[in-house]
């Protein structure tokens, strides 16, 4: 799907083109705004409310020329930052890391971000519908092994071994992604 496309059809209000802007961006927007700041939702309550004021302000967006993912991801950026202002928080505390200034190099922690993200989408296709339904409740909903055994009506020693045997299968895609992605200390 050609971005800037969606981007001026989501400008006339076609829903399809913001519903699939949103399916194609959240888990890159998601891991990127992990790296302003370390609270799950934190940044998820943040790319709700920047999905919200995306379609509230469709008719005043700009028009761009590149790729709107940049635009979203500094919007992101903006609205974690707006958050923790409002809840007085200080902003030496949001940042676990330094944020570069340049735009360059955030843009290539964008780019880093969204090829990490392709790779994981690829070999989260090579996995069965029950080890994706797990690693997604794992690791990506934040549930713990005894939830998941509880929603889905399965044995705790088979939530264990499927979700190993998924990591072993995605270790064998991702390699190094991988160790990035999952945290394998929860």
């Amino acid at each position: 799907m050609d971005a800037l496309k969606t981007w001026n059809s989501i400008k006339t209000g076609d829903s399809n083109s913001f519903l699939a802007l949103y399916d194609s961006l959240y888990t890159a927007l998601f891991r990127y705004g992990l790296k302003i700041n370390a609270d799950r939702e934190v940044v998820k309550e943040s790319i709700h409310i920047l999905f919200c004021d995306l379609w509230e302000k469709r008719e005043k967006l700009p028009m761009l020329t590149t790729d709107p993912k940049y635009y979203l991801f500094v919007w992101l950026k903006r609205v974690i930052y707006k958050q923790h202002t409002y809840q007085n928080i200080p902003l030496e505390d949001l940042l676990h890391t330094p944020i570069e200034d340049s735009i360059e190099s955030q843009k290539i922690i964008i780019e880093e971000t969204l090829e990490r993200d392709q790779a994981l989408r690829a070999a989260m296709d090579n996995l069965t519908k029950k080890q994706h339904r797990y690693i997604d409740l794992k690791f990506f909903q934040n549930k713990s092994y005894e939830e998941i055994a509880d929603m889905e009506n399965a044995a705790l020693r088979t939530v264990y071994n499927v979700v190993h045997e998924a990591i072993k299968k995605l270790k064998g895609s991702l390699s190094v992604i991988i160790v990035v992605v999952l945290n394998f200390s929860k």
